[in-house]
């Protein structure tokens, strides 16, 4: 890892506004966090293995085929509709120990670490996030000592959250199943793990660490592409994760005083680009404009920042549903999102609206 230290720990005023996006009234200054690049390739070891944890159209054909093939292979080695699917929602917490872990290097590392975990000890890192949400962390503890009707609930709960099924098993099973699940990935990884360190690495290479020591949430931000983090006292340092299995997302993990972010790499990092194809970021862009939802929630932010629940209560759709849209229009550059402790509002990021094109400028002044 790069660690970047900033001296005298600076603070930030309050009632910061920026130019990408209003920032809503009522934050107070804190020491601004130091930041770490981490370009361990074990993030996109899980990321790999779980289909809902980037996009393949983000990946180079070749890449695009391994996907597929690996995730064939594993799912006949282990049985249709058992822990593939299962763990697919789960399998990047164990980034975790990656982060409490940092002698750990290789998917391998990651593998034999989950070797030495008990099953209790492997379910408490799998429901880590859970536990500490305020909206399942009640009942995921108690479906954790045992409560099988709380276990129950957390799924139906799960479900209405994410507009489909999450859990299907018992409790008891996830750890096995998980567990089962590194195990059958790891070889087929490893067949592209050296590629991808060497992608990683360029990328971690191609950021500017005395930027990150002098702004470190403007630094955030543009690795992230859109991700604002609000200093606050509980925060004292952020890890950047490289990831190209990721793309075009980020996911947010926090432990303890670490934010972890696992940010998608950019296109210059994946290799030299081919005249004849479009750039990946392009192809975002009007891929997330193409669509009449996106267009309206653009110009729901041109006055305004707003929260999830709003989005959808203008809209007349489920958060499930707006949230896949947001995370379109985020990976495009066009919209950004800010986590301010527990809350987490969108801003329109203006300048990424002025290079969209006159159209969309026009369509949003109206």
């Amino acid at each position: 890892m790069v660690t970047i230290q900033n001296p005298g720990r600076q603070s930030r005023p309050s009632g910061l506004v920026r130019p990408g996006g209003l920032v809503r009234p009522g934050i107070t200054a804190a020491p601004l966090p130091t930041v770490e690049m981490d370009s361990r390739p074990i993030f996109d070891f899980l990321n790999s293995a779980c289909p809902g944890c980037g996009e393949l159209s983000d990946l180079l054909p070749e890449d695009r085929s391994w996907v597929e093939k690996a995730r064939a292979d594993v799912t006949a080695q282990l049985g249709e509709g058992s822990c593939p699917a299962e763990c697919a929602e789960f399998l990047s917490e164990l980034g975790r120990i990656a982060i409490l872990n940092p002698q750990l290097e290789t998917a391998a590392d990651l593998v034999a670490a989950v070797d030495e975990l008990s099953d209790s000890e492997l379910l408490d890192v799998l429901l880590a996030e859970l536990v500490a949400s305020p909206d399942f962390g009640d009942v995921t503890k108690r479906a954790l000592i045992g409560d099988s009707s709380a276990w129950e609930q957390l799924k139906d709960q799960l479900q209405g959250h994410k507009g489909r099924p999450v859990l299907t098993g018992g409790v008891r099973d996830l750890a096995p199943a998980a567990r089962q699940v590194v195990h059958a990935w790891l070889p087929s990884f490893q067949q592209v793990e050296d590629r991808v360190v060497k992608m990683l690495a360029r990328d971690v290479a191609s950021r500017s660490m005395e930027e990150a020591g002098r702004d470190p949430i403007g630094f955030v931000e543009r690795a992230t592409n859109g991700i604002r983090l609000t200093p606050e006292r509980q925060m004292r340092r952020v890890v950047l994760a490289a990831s190209y299995f990721g793309r075009p997302y980020n996911s947010l993990t926090r432990i303890g005083d670490t934010q972890v972010i696992c940010y998608p790499i950019a296109d210059s990092s994946v290799g030299p680009e081919s005249r004849s194809v479009p750039p990946t970021t392009t192809v975002r862009l009007y891929r997330a404009l193409g669509d009449e939802t996106r267009l309206r929630i653009l110009r729901l932010l041109v006055d305004q920042d707003r929260y999830l629940t709003e989005l959808a209560n203008e809209l007349e759709l489920s958060k499930p549903t707006v949230s896949h849209h947001l995370a379109q229009l985020r990976s495009a550059g066009l919209v950004m999102v800010t986590e301010e402790g527990n809350l987490t509002y969108y801003s329109l990021r203006r300048d990424r609206v002025s290079e969209a094109g006159p159209e969309l400028s026009a369509f949003l002044a109206h």
